[in-house]
């Protein structure tokens, strides 16, 4: 009798369904060790409902989940003051606290700044072990969906040599979401040719493509020129972009009044956007005005086009923004950014 009615109890856990909110599962002493054991990984947040630190991290913590959480990975969290005696047994001392557990054991306490960016990096540099294989048509569109850049493969076996580049290729790039699938029927619903390696992108064209060449060093290139928007926003992460990086840059530095000259630099980008960044920057935000201060140009010069190279520091000024001119302006400036390299080699 006893072994029967432990064995209906251990059903009713197995089958049970357990809340979320925002995407973030709902923890209570009663479905606890069946979530940790469950999934391979868990960041769990144990909060007070008094906390106001744990208000402010509620939103943040449910938009990382949307971002991180799979068949694999869960969000969790769990009000400590209701199950005091599981804050206690895991010595949570204060709220809110984030600890990450790994096939049902403690791993560790989550170190990093309370903010998306940082949770979600964290996050995939501990639980991602490359690319992992769509199960489902749904799992596929989902991640297609993302409002982030992630990539997909789609071929025939695993064996291929495409596959290996590939999967080589996204357990050295983990913090690039990474799926794959050698099911031919997701591959036609989803209009993918095989084999290729497909990139989903929230910006531009929305995706793109490789076909025929699955060198890494070509699959890395691919990557870094598909992970930005053809006409960036100028910004602390398109900065490091590009003073960091050896890439020519073309700027349009304008402000409120003057920003007339954008859609000559949109009518141009078809024709200059495969051979250079182009960035926008509004001298009205300290970025903006920062970079114009950078070049030594005064507000009443503006609009103005710059084209920079990184390499030298050496930058060029077109005052006369037509989309011609703009064309012409980016094809000399080229022409002297590839002469310098050569006076380097």
């Amino acid at each position: 009798m006893q072994y029967l009615l432990t064995l209906l109890l251990f059903s009713l856990v197995l089958g049970q369904q357990v809340p979320e909110e925002n995407g973030v599962l709902i923890l209570s002493d009663q479905n606890f060790e069946y979530v940790l054991k469950k999934y391979e990984f868990v960041l769990v947040d144990f909060y007070a409902q008094w906390c106001g630190h744990c208000h402010h991290l509620a939103p943040i913590f449910a938009s990382s989940a949307r971002q991180v959480r799979n068949q694999n990975v869960q969000f969790a969290k769990i009000n400590c003051p209701q199950y005091e005696h599981l804050c206690r047994k895991y010595q949570v001392t204060g709220f809110p606290t984030l600890k990450l557990f790994a096939d049902g054991q403690l791993q560790m306490e989550y170190p990093g700044e309370r903010t998306e960016k940082a949770i979600v990096d964290w996050m995939r540099k501990k639980t991602n072990k490359g690319s992992i294989e769509a199960k489902s048509l749904d799992q596929l569109k989902k991640i297609s969906e993302s409002p982030n850049l992630v990539m997909v493969f789609f071929g025939e076996q695993k064996e291929s040599y495409e596959f290996m580049q590939y999967f080589s290729f996204s357990q050295k790039n983990k913090h690039i979401p990474a799926m794959h699938t050698f099911n031919q029927n997701f591959a036609n619903e989803m209009r993918a040719q095989v084999p290729s390696i497909v990139i989903y992108k929230p910006y531009d064209e929305r995706k793109a493509a490789i076909y025929d060449n699955f060198e890494i060093s070509f699959i890395e290139q691919f990557i870094k020129k598909h992970s930005y928007p053809v006409l960036m926003n100028f910004d602390i992460q398109t900065a490091k972009r590009i003073f960091k990086g050896d890439q020519p840059t073309l700027f349009l530095l304008q402000n409120s009044q003057t920003n007339q000259a954008e859609k000559h630099l949109r009518l141009a980008l078809s024709k200059i956007k495969d051979q250079i960044l182009i960035c926008i920057a509004n001298t009205d935000n300290k970025y903006g005005l920062r970079l114009m201060q950078y070049f030594g140009i005064q507000n009443d010069y503006l609009p103005q086009i710059v084209a920079f190279n990184p390499i030298s520091e050496s930058f060029n000024l077109l005052s006369e923004i037509t989309k011609d001119g703009i064309i012409n302006f980016t094809q000399q400036f080229l022409g002297l950014h590839q002469n310098t390299q050569k006076q380097d080699l």
